[in-house]
């Protein structure tokens, strides 16, 4: 299970920001910054928005290398409510820039003696419901619209005549849970009615803890799916089987 934050994944985020074009940001809940909003790009690289600073002004954070700017809160526009889209123009001067550096595994920009810090969000622990898992992971929500899921299987777990339920090992914290857990929520969005019941079990990071439930069942890898008919194991969706989690848990529900 090797950890990796979202500070990490953003310092680590290929590519360069993308020069000119508007930049369409939605509420994250990666990071955490006292008294303001944070939104997160909705498409590669990875940027990153604070609203409500003590900095007075929007703070742009881009990737590829890492830096930060303020920006003319002219510059941000946002959609009507309830959408929660953010859209920014990245253009106008290129100056008042921030100093950025790390510190653990927070993120401090500093400008003329002001300071503020984005701290990575506690891990999300112990058995969540779906919906509980959205409301605190709102980028699961946003990347599982993008995921397209093979109808036939669908249909194939619509029609499943016995309950199963679905025990989902993941970290709120671990990058591949972040690309493939927003496949399955697809997946139970667009099945709702099958006999499943589905229970997301967030485990603490490396270094954070034990979850005794994951070690008395042999979780090795996040994420990792346990499939039980009363109260028995009957498979396991792990590894490659993520990338199509409908396909596995048609097989099996069948």
């Amino acid at each position: 299970m090797t950890r990796r934050t979202a500070i990490v994944t953003l310092l680590l985020a290929a590519g360069s920001p993308a020069a000119g074009g508007m930049i369409e940001l939605a509420p994250t809940g990666q990071f955490q910054v006292q008294d303001a909003q944070v939104y997160r790009s909705l498409e590669p690289p990875p940027r990153f928005l604070v609203v409500g600073s003590r900095f007075g002004r929007p703070v742009l954070i881009t990737t590829g290398p890492i830096g930060a700017r303020l920006l003319d809160p002219a510059r941000v526009q946002r959609d009507a409510p309830p959408a929660e889209t953010v859209r920014v123009d990245p253009g106008g001067p290129q100056q008042d820039f921030l100093t950025v550096r790390m510190s653990g595994e927070n993120l401090v920009l500093e400008r003329d003696g002001t300071s503020v810090t984005l701290t990575a969000s506690p891990p999300i622990l112990g058995d969540k419901t779906l919906d509980e898992v959205l409301a605190a992971m709102p980028d699961y929500r946003r990347s599982a619209v993008r995921y397209t899921p093979d109808a036939a299987a669908l249909d194939r777990i619509r029609r499943a005549k016995q309950p199963a339920e679905v025990l989902v090992f993941f970290g709120s914290w671990c990058s591949h849970c972040e690309q493939l857990i927003p496949r399955l929520v697809r997946v139970l969005q667009d099945s709702r009615g099958a006999p499943l019941q589905v229970v997301f079990r967030g485990v603490p990071p490396p270094g954070g803890g034990r979850d005794p439930m994951a070690e008395a069942l042999g979780v090795s890898g996040l994420p990792t799916g346990i499939v039980r008919r009363d109260g028995k194991e009957v498979a396991r969706i792990e590894g490659a089987e993520w990338e199509a989690p409908e396909t596995a848990l048609a097989r099996v529900v069948q």
